[in-house]
C-alpha cells in the first residue's frame, strides 16, 4: 500500500508561490491604505471631513475603472503568447492608446465636476477633480506598465509596482491634508499631491520597462492592429467595471445623504479589503495558470478546482473572523468614535459580498483562461444591475438597506456563475471546491462562539480555534492532494 504524504506537484507550487507573492503584495497595498485612512482620520478628527475626502477618493476610484479601454488586459495576453510581438510593437500600441483614453476620461470627469459639485453640495469638489487630470493620465501609463511584467509572469515585480503605486499615493494623500493648495480647501491638496504621486510612479514604471524589456518605443501605428487588441480587452475591462463600479457608487450614493455614513462605510471597505486581496491575488496567477492547459479540458478542470479550493481554504475563516468581530477590529483600526451600531452592519455585509463575489470573480477568470469570456461579463452585470438599479429606488435614504443591496447582488451573481459553469461545459468538482474547504472554518467558529461565552477565557478559545482550523486543514489536504494533484502536459 503506498504511503500518503502531503507533497506537491510543480503546478501546485507554481500556483501556491505566486499566489503567495501576489498576497503579500496586496496585504502590504492594503495595509498602506489602512494606515493612510487611519492616519487621515486622527489628522482630521472630524467625521464630516473625513467623509468628504473618503467621498473624493472613491470619485477617484470610480473613474479609474474606465482607463484602458482593455489595452491592458490585451497587452498581458500578447506578452504570455508572443513577447517578441509585444516588445516590437504591442507594448506601443497599448501605452499610445491607452494614454489617449486617459486624456478622454480626464476631459470626461472635467466637464462633470461642476455637476458633481453641486450634486454634494462641495464648491471645492470642482477644482479637485479639475487636477485630478494629472492623476488620471499617468495611472493610465502606470497600468500598461505593470500589464508588462503580468504577462511576462513576474509576479514579484508586479507585486512591487502595487505597492509603490500605494505608497505614492497614499503619501500624496497625507500630504494633501498636511499641506493644503493655496487658501482652497483640503480637497484641492489631496488631488494635487495624489497627482504627483502618479506622475513620479508612472516615470519610475517606465523606467523599469525600458531596463528589463527594452521595447520598440518608436515604429509604426496601426489603428487596425490597435482595434483587435481592443476586441479582445473590452470585454473583460466591462466585466471589471461592472465589478468594481458597485462599491463607488454605492458610496457616492450614500454620500448624497450622509458623509458620515460614507466615512464608515469607507472604514467597512479598508477592513474588508483585507480579505478581497485573496481572490484578487488568485485571479491574476488564475488566468495564464488555467490558460497554458486550455487544450485539454480535463486538467483545465482540475486546475480551476485547485485555484478555487485553495482559495476557499483562506477567504472562508478570515471572513468568519470579520464577521464575528466587527466592532473590535474596527474599534482598534479607526478608534471608537467611528464603532457604532451601523458600522458593524457594514463590515459584516461588506465581508459577506466579498465572499459571494470571489465566486464570479475567480470563476470568470477561470473561464477566461479556458477561453470562454462570456461569463467574466455577464455575472458582473448581474451584481451590478441589483446596486444601481434597485439601491436607488428603495435605499435612498437607507444606508444599511443599500449595503443590502450590495450584498445580495454578489450573491445573485455566485449563483449566475454556477449556472455559467454548466452553460459552458466545465462543471467542477463543487465539494472539493466549495464544501470541503468550509469544515475547518466551521469548527473554529464553533470554538470562537463558544469563546464569547467564557468570560475571561475566550482568547484561550480564540487560540485553540486557530489551531483547530490549521490541523483540519492539513488533514483534509493530506486526504486528497494525491487526488487533486495536477498532472504534466505532454507534449
Amino acid at each position: 500500500m503506498q504511503k500518503m504524504r502531503l507533497t506537491l506537484s510543480d503546478n501546485q507550487r507554481f500556483l501556491l508561490r505566486n499566489v503567495s507573492i501576489i498576497v503579500v503584495g496586496l496585504f502590504i497595498n492594503q495595509l498602506l491604505q489602512t494606515v493612510g485612512s487611519i492616519i487621515l482620520a486622527r489628522l482630521l478628527n472630524d467625521p464630516a471631513k473625513f467623509g468628504e475626502v473618503n467621498l473624493l477618493l472613491q470619485i477617484f476610484g470610480m473613474v479609474a475603472l474606465f482607463l484602458n479601454v482593455g489595452f491592458n488586459s490585451a497587452l498581458v495576453y500578447t506578452f504570455s503568447t508572443d513577447r517578441q510581438e509585444a516588445i516590437e510593437s504591442k507594448f506601443r500600441l497599448s501605452l499610445l492608446g491607452s494614454t489617449f483614453f486617459g486624456i478622454v476620461v480626464s476631459v470626461i470627469v472635467a466637464a462633470l465636476a461642476p455637476l458633481l459639485a453641486d450634486f454634494y453640495h462641495l464648491p471645492s469638489l470642482k477644482g479637485a477633480l479639475f487636477l485630478s487630470a494629472i492623476m488620471l493620465i499617468f495611472n493610465s501609463v502606470i497600468n500598461i506598465g505593470v500589464s508588462s511584467f503580468s504577462g511576462n509572469r513576474d509576479f514579484k515585480t508586479q507585486a512591487f509596482f502595487m505597492v509603490i503605486t500605494t505608497v505614492f499615493s497614499t503619501l500624496g494623500m497625507v500630504l494633501g491634508v498636511l499641506w493644503t493648495f493655496g487658501t482652497h480647501d483640503l480637497l484641492w491638496g489631496v488631488s494635487f499631491w495624489m497627482g504627483i504621486g502618479a506622475m513620479v510612479t508612472a516615470a519610475f514604471i517606465i523606467w523599469k520597462v525600458e531596463k528589463v524589456h527594452n521595447p520598440k518605443w518608436l515604429g509604426s501605428f496601426s489603428l487596425r492592429e490597435m482595434g483587435r487588441m481592443m476586441k479582445y480587452g473590452v470585454p473583460l475591462w466591462a466585466g471589471n467595471i461592472a465589478k468594481a463600479f458597485q462599491q463607488p457608487f454605492l458610496v457616492m450614493f450614500i454620500g448624497s445623504s450622509s458623509v458620515i455614513a460614507v466615512g464608515e462605510l469607507a472604514n467597512a471597505s479598508r477592513i474588508t479589503g483585507f480579505i478581497g486581496i485573496v481572490t484578487w491575488a488568485f485571479m491574476i496567477v488564475t488566468f495564464p495558470f488555467v490558460a497554458e492547459s486550455s487544450r485539454d479540458p480535463q486538467e483545465s478542470k482540475r486546475r480551476g478546482t485547485l485555484c478555487i479550493r485553495y482559495n476557499n481554504l483562506i477567504l472562508y475563516p478570515l471572513t468568519l473572523t470579520i464577521c464575528l468581530y466587527p466592532n473590535e477590529i474596527n474599534g482598534f483600526l479607526f478608534g471608537s468614535g467611528y464603532t457604532t451600531n451601523d458600522s458593524a452592519i457594514y463590515i459584516r455585509l461588506l465581508a459577506l459580498g466579498v465572499l459571494f463575489s470571489s465566486v464570479g470573480r475567480l470563476g470568470g477568470s477561470i473561464l477566461s483562461g479556458a477561453g470562454k469570456t462570456k461569463a467574466n461579463f455577464w455575472v458582473m452585470i448581474v451584481a451590478g444591475v441589483i446596486v444601481i438599479a434597485l439601491a436607488p429606488l428603495f435605499a435612498a435614504n437607507n444606508p444599511v438597506l443599500a449595503v443590502w443591496f450590495y450584498t445580495g447582488g454578489w450573491a445573485a451573481s455566485a449563483l449566475c456563475m454556477v449556472w455559467f459553469f454548466y452553460y459552458e461545459r466545465f462543471p467542477l468538482d463543487w465539494w472539493r471546491s466549495y464544501g470541503e474547504p468550509l469544515i475547518p472554518t466551521l469548527a473554529m467558529g464553533l470554538l470562537m462562539e463558544i469563546g464569547q461565552f467564557a468570560g475571561g477565557l475566550s482568547a484561550l478559545f480564540i487560540f485553540l480555534g486557530v489551531v483547530g482550523l490549521l490541523l483540519l486543514t492539513l488533514v483534509i489536504e493530506a486526504f486528497h492532494i494525491p487526488r487533486l494533484r495536477l498532472t504534466r502536459q505532454k507534449h
